[in-house]
Formats: structure tokens, C-alpha cells, sequence
């Protein structure tokens, strides 16, 4: 294939919205998720009330970092504009005019993102990059209510196209975010010896449950340490490909899942394995929704076939009666 062609088709040549859709119901649920979770501290933290206060939160944040919390710092003014930012949330997840929304939600996220600086972190600036691309993507074009009135419009349910060359922004992020950890980490000699998650097990600072007795299973530790890091190497190049997708994609959330009990960051795994289903065809994406939904199916189907014994045993009384 011509490279130029090649290029175009990356870039601009129609792909499903479905993938995109998903993600995005997800993404709002991120969303809220973290408003919940910053909800306790609110007023520590964004308000006047708490550590920061009068012209504190501007000059932590700089003049290339501006939020309306730095003018408007008492407490009810900041639960309004939690509420705000919760409301506009809820329109984006179910993709009610999700042009507008997605500039408001990146707009709402951003206006709580530059008030506290201190406290930001990973999932932080994921939640916040990710918001970016989502406000320039079609993200509305499948499973919402924008495409549910579309289809009304158009008196049809075609398969919805999009253009995808935001969505490739996004998975181009991913694999950046992956390449540049594990490269860095190959930077350090704890990395590539071997022992850096033994160090891990004993930071009771991130730590979420004591783990300090795999530390008697130095090779165990060596594994954690080495695999950790193969699987964000191969996690930039193998996703692209639909033959190694799946498996790939299943060590990135073992991955994530691993995590979770050693270091303490809040919908960090989750974010990064949710942006795993831009990747996924319109068919590895309807096998996914089968296979996760595959209890439900089988617990619905045992339920109507014992709501249906009932009637059988039923018939077979009347048919014995009737020989009599």
C-alpha cells in the first residue's frame, strides 16, 4: 500500500463509533467517581476554608493555570460548582448534546484540577488529558442520546462512522504513558535488578494491605518486578495488533490488578485499562459485551426455564387425568 494512503487511512478513513461510545459512558463514570471521592475534602482543599486561601491557590497554580475557584473560594460557592461539574457529567455519560458537554465537562474538570495542584497525581492528569481528546472527538455518535435522536432523524440504525483520528490521538497517548514509564524505570538500578517491587512492599505510604511477605519469595519478587515492566513495553507495540490484542490486553489489567493491593491510586487501572477498548473492532467489542455478560444470560436463562416447569409438570397432570 501507497504510505500516503496508508497515513490517510489511519488517520481519517471511517471507523466504528461504538468503541468510542463505550469509552465514553465509562469516562463519565470516571468522572463522577473522582467528584465523589474529592467530595470529604472539599472544602480542605478548593476552598478558603482549607489549606489554600485568598491569592494562595493563583500563585500555586501560575497565570497559565486559571480556575474561577481562585476568585470565588467560599464553600458554598465550591459545592455549587461541584454540583455543576456533577451535572454536566451526568449529560456527557449519557451523550445528551455531548458537543456542548464535552467542552463544559473539560472546562468543569480543569477549573478543579488548577485550584489544587498539591494533591494531583496520575489518575489526576489522565482524567484531565483524556477530557481534552474527548472534547474535540465524536464521542456521542453511539450509545447516546444524541444518536438515539440521529437515528430518529434518519429513520435507520446504520451502523454510526466516525472519523478517527482523535481516537488515534488517544491510543497514541496510551502507548506514550506506557513507553515512557518503563522507560524511565529501565533508568534505575532497582528496575533492572529486580528487586524494585520489594521496596514497594514495605512503603506502608501507598501501601493498601501488607504485602512485606512476598518479600520471602525473592524470586516471586523478581517476576513481579520483571513482568511488570515486559508488559509495558510490549503493551506500546502489541495492542495495535489484532492477533496479540487480547492477550496483551488481559496481562495490561493483571497488570493494573496487581497494583491495586500494593499502591493506593484511585482510578488510575481503571482509566488506563478502560482506554484498551479504543483499540477493539466492532466485533472483538460485541465478543467482550458477550463474554461479560455471559453470567447474567445464563442466571436469566435458568430463571425462565424454572418459571416455565411449572407449566410443563402441569401438562402432564392434566394428560395422566385424562387416561384415567
Amino acid at each position: 500500500m501507497n504510505p500516503i494512503t496508508a497515513w490517510n487511512r489511519f488517520w481519517f478513513a471511517g471507523i466504528s463509533a461504538r468503541p468510542l461510545g463505550v469509552y465514553r459512558i465509562l469516562f463519565g463514570l470516571f468522572l463522577l467517581s473522582h467528584l465523589i471521592l474529592i467530595l470529604p475534602d472539599l472544602d480542605f482543599w478548593y476552598s478558603d476554608a482549607g489549606l489554600l486561601r485568598a491569592d494562595e491557590p493563583a500563585y500555586a497554580a501560575g497565570p497559565l493555570r486559571p480556575t474561577i475557584l481562585s476568585y470565588y473560594q467560599d464553600p458554598t460557592s465550591v459545592r455549587i460548582a461541584w454540583a455543576t461539574v456533577a451535572a454536566i457529567a451526568v449529560a456527557f455519560t449519557l451523550g445528551w448534546r455531548t458537543r456542548i458537554f464535552g467542552v463544559l465537562q473539560y472546562l468543569g474538570l480543569m477549573t478543579f484540577y488548577n485550584r489544587n495542584l498539591l494533591t494531583n497525581c496520575g489518575p489526576d492528569q489522565v482524567l484531565m488529558i483524556t477530557s481534552f481528546y474527548l472534547m474535540l472527538a465524536p464521542c456521542g455518535a453511539a450509545y447516546s442520546l444524541d444518536a438515539r435522536r440521529e437515528a430518529r432523524r434518519r429513520g435507520t440504525i446504520a451502523e454510526p462512522l466516525i472519523v478517527p483520528w482523535v481516537q488515534r490521538l488517544m491510543q497514541l497517548q496510551l502507548c506514550l504513558i506506557y513507553f515512557m514509564t518503563a522507560f524511565l524505570k529501565t533508568n534505575g538500578r532497582c528496575w533492572t535488578s529486580g528487586t524494585a517491587v520489594h521496596y514497594v512492599l514495605f512503603n506502608h505510604e501507598v501501601g493498601q494491605a501488607n504485602m512485606e511477605w512476598l518479600a520471602d519469595w525473592p524470586l516471586v519478587v523478581n517476576f513481579m518486578t520483571y513482568g511488570a515492566l515486559v508488559t509495558e513495553f510490549a503493551l506500546v507495540f502489541l495492542l495495535w495488533f489484532r492477533p496479540s490484542r487480547r492477550w496483551i490486553a488481559l496481562l495490561g489489567v493483571a497488570l493494573h490488578a496487581g497494583i491495586v493491593p500494593l499502591v493506593n491510586v484511585p482510578l488510575f487501572g481503571e482509566q488506563m485499562t478502560a482506554l484498551y477498548l479504543l483499540f477493539l473492532a466492532p466485533d472483538e467489542l460485541s465478543a467482550l459485551g458477550r463474554f461479560l455478560t455471559a453470567p447474567a444470560r445464563w442466571f436469566s436463562r435458568k430463571t425462565s426455564e424454572t418459571a416455565a416447569e411449572p407449566a410443563g409438570w402441569r401438562q402432564l397432570e392434566l394428560a395422566f387425568n385424562a387416561t384415567r
